[in-house]
């Protein structure tokens, strides 16, 4: 079975625009990451301090920064998937389900002192990007599309913050964009 899946995700060539066939590893990798990094773009570290009443000033927001509860994030950690791949933390949701009474304590530190702004999270704000083809047997970049796997606790912060978004998220945006809102199909916004 390991074969199988080793040969169905190895990418053993790949076809530029001219119709030549590249089989080199390096040659695939260096034109997969020219071709991802250009339109991934780059980082760059900035200090993000905004005061949503000042962003959206038609709409009361109580209880958006406050801290998250012991039982908001039980919840949303019972929520999360537990067979998605893990991240560089080598974290997934099974794991973390199964050993949450023994890490909990750390995870509510982590989210108090998010509320609070005093945690710095550059140092875990990582992640693999994968590519996923879009066709069977793909030949060329564009027929792979990238994926981010960040580490878990990335994932819980903001599946918090969006479980909690949830709660105005129809005060904030427009029927038309039905796409935001959990549960809503679009037979629902036009009727």
């Amino acid at each position: 079975m390991a074969t199988i899946a080793h040969r169905r995700n190895y990418i053993s060539q790949l076809q530029l625009a001219d119709g030549t066939i590249v089989t080199d590893h390096n040659l695939k990798a260096g034109l997969l990451w020219s071709a991802f990094k250009e339109r991934l773009g780059v980082t760059e570290h900035t200090h993000m301090a905004f005061d949503l009443s000042d962003l959206i000033q038609s709409v009361d927001l109580p209880g958006l920064d406050v801290n998250f509860t012991k039982e908001e994030i039980d919840l949303a950690v019972r929520d999360m998937p537990s067979d998605h791949a893990p991240g560089p933390d080598g974290f997934n949701g099974l794991f973390m389900k199964k050993c949450w009474p023994i890490i909990s304590e750390d995870f509510y530190r982590l989210c108090s002192q998010f509320c609070d702004g005093s945690v710095d999270l550059e140092c875990i704000n990582n992640s693999f990007i994968t590519l996923v083809p879009k066709k069977e047997n793909p030949m060329t970049v564009n027929d792979f599309r990238p994926i981010s796997l960040l580490n878990y606790s990335l994932k819980l912060l903001t599946k918090l913050l969006a479980n909690r978004l949830q709660s105005v998220i129809l005060q904030i945006v427009h029927e038309n964009q039905y796409g935001f809102i959990k549960g809503r199909t679009i037979q629902d916004c036009i009727a």
